[in-house]
């Protein structure tokens, strides 16, 4: 007879995936063994077998977990806001809440999608397009006017997610930029550019 899953099942998956992002974004996946993994999660390494069946597994479920969630609440985003420049803060204010709520989170899928093998790194690269995409229509939504080449208008989304990936790197919660503002310098920063009169955060207009 097969073993029955307990109710919480779901949750303790989840656990080990939050706790394993942690150690994960700290030290590495390489450097990271199963049993840091249970120890981090207060149960014997036996235990996680239960729930995943090998490192490896739990990486791919913990990046495919987490660009899955992030895909579905960037589209979820965009849909509920009209005028594209509307649509293109409501991506920014996504990427931007998500990157300081679960920093060591966004950081295994910046920095440990190597260590995916080949097929599980196909699935999740699919994912991830279908962000880029969003991005790269977005772009051109904001310039009806002029037609913007495939590979340029990507470039322009790749210097985008420049701006808003290594957020976890340097960016402090503490700190006097919230992250409203963060999201707004973004997305000014990437609309307008600098010299744009109106710039806001950075400082005052000088008479």
């Amino acid at each position: 007879m097969a073993r029955t899953r307990a109710l919480d099942y779901e949750d303790r998956k989840k656990d080990i995936l939050r706790a394993a992002a942690v150690l994960f974004a700290q030290q590495g996946y390489s450097e990271t063994l199963l049993e840091d993994i249970a120890a981090q999660c207060g149960v014997k390494k036996s235990s996680l077998y239960h729930y995943h069946s090998s490192k490896h597994a739990i990486l791919y479920s913990l990046i495919t977990w987490k660009i899955e969630d992030l895909a579905w609440k960037i589209d979820a985003a965009i849909e509920a806001a009209s005028a594209p420049k509307e649509k293109f803060q409501a991506f920014t204010t996504t990427l931007v809440n998500e990157y300081i709520r679960v920093p060591e989170e966004m950081t295994v899928l910046l920095t440990q999608m190597r260590y995916l093998n080949k097929p599980a790194m196909k699935s999740v690269i699919q994912i991830q397009d279908r962000i880029i995409n969003r991005a790269v229509l977005l772009i051109q939504s904001l310039r009806p006017d002029i037609e913007i080449s495939r590979k340029n208008v990507t470039a322009m989304a790749m210097l985008y997610f420049g701006m808003t990936n290594w957020i976890p790197v340097w960016y402090k919660p503490s700190g006097s930029i919230k992250p409203a503002d963060l999201s707004t310098m973004i997305s000014e920063l990437f609309l307008n550019g600098i010299s744009a009169p109106d710039f806001p955060i950075i400082g005052h207009r000088i008479s």
